[in-house]
């Protein structure tokens, strides 16, 4: 395990600007519109919970959702892409998810932000792969993915990385949400359970499957 923690570690390939590979003008679009509130909000200083505070006021409301993209984006992609790997289709199903976003933050009242968010990349996920592969069984492995590979930009020569996520193609849709939640998104059991209505106890048991079955398929892809 601490082998592959190593591994992971250095897997950066998602970790490039985020104007590089986010397609600005879907985005931007929303953030053109917004209008100066009356009063300035220095939200940099603001932790989650605060923000959303603010979405309950009219004048901040937009303001207060920019701040959202600007925490989020980089992440949601992140969790996106290492879904699906695609980075045009990931690009598109975070633009989804913060619009969807938008649209449902006269619902969000007390709700973790953070898991609110990730709930919304999950759901356009799922959405997503069952419209591009209407026979997909959530059940199975999904070596499919490992295609997406080949014309995946950013990887360059991390041929670790490389092999971590073809490995991560041959665990079930729920093996490979579960550890990417828990390894890169690194949130806590308690979060996932709230975002995915599975208990605790089942989590770390999907967890420890899921580590298990990458460190095989890593062996055997070295």
């Amino acid at each position: 395990m601490y082998r592959m923690y190593t591994i992971y570690q250095n897997c950066n390939i998602f970790a490039v600007p985020t104007t590089n590979y986010m397609n600005a003008s879907k985005l931007k679009s929303k953030e053109e519109n917004i209008t100066k509130a009356e009063v300035s909000i220095n939200f940099l200083r603001l932790d989650d919970a605060q923000l959303v505070a603010y979405f309950s006021k009219s004048e901040h409301i937009e303001a207060a959702f920019r701040d959202v993209i600007r925490r989020y984006q980089e992440k949601i992609y992140n969790h996106v892409r290492a879904m699906i790997l695609s980075h045009i289709d990931s690009e598109n199903i975070v633009c989804n998810v913060f619009q969807k976003f938008w649209e449902s933050l006269s619902q969000l009242k007390n709700e973790n932000l953070k898991t609110t968010l990730y709930r919304h990349a999950s759901n356009e996920t799922i959405t997503f792969l069952q419209g591009k592969y209407p026979q997909i069984d959530f059940d199975e492995s999904q070596p499919v993915f490992a295609e997406e590979l080949n014309d995946a930009p950013y990887l360059g020569d991390h041929k670790e990385t490389y092999k971590v996520l073809k490995a991560m193609c041959y665990l079930t849709y729920k093996q490979k949400l579960v550890f990417n939640l828990r390894f890169f998104d690194e949130l806590t059991y308690q979060e996932i359970s709230e975002l995915t209505q599975i208990s605790e106890t089942a989590l770390r048991t999907t967890f420890q499957h899921a580590t298990k079955k990458l460190e095989i398929y890593f062996n055997v892809l070295n």
